[in-house]
């Protein structure tokens, strides 16, 4: 929202970039903002969700969006939210996954790899 009350959507989830976003974004120290979405993404790993296990995302302040991780069962699905730390690490939780099925603790540095090409 602009100073003077305009209110513009960024973006709009499609699922395979993501769905409910979750957590807050965060202003990366580059000027670019990150946040996680609960569901969607590319890998298809989590049949339960239909569309995704979620992502970490990046988006402009001008509004490109780009999905630069798909979370898969072994990294734990449903990331809540991230935080960059002083190191210039993000770092974030998931609601599942991991060793008892209890959500994970992960960190990350950009640039991260390319996400996978969802499988059809």
């Amino acid at each position: 929202m602009t100073t003077s009350g305009i209110f513009t959507t960024l973006h709009s989830f499609s699922g395979d970039d993501g769905a409910y976003p979750s957590g807050t974004l965060v202003l990366g120290s580059d000027g670019n903002f990150y946040g996680t979405t609960l569901i969607g993404g590319s890998n298809d790993s989590c049949k339960d969700f239909l569309i995704g296990c979620g992502t970490i995302f990046e988006i402009t302040p001008s509004g490109s969006l780009t999905t630069l991780y798909s979370f898969n069962r072994n990294d734990g699905p449903e990331p809540n939210g991230l935080m960059q730390a002083s190191d210039g690490a993000f770092y974030g939780t998931t609601l599942r996954g991991g060793a008892y099925s209890d959500g994970t603790i992960f960190h990350f540095r950009l640039p991260l790899p390319a996400p996978p090409l969802k499988s059809r």
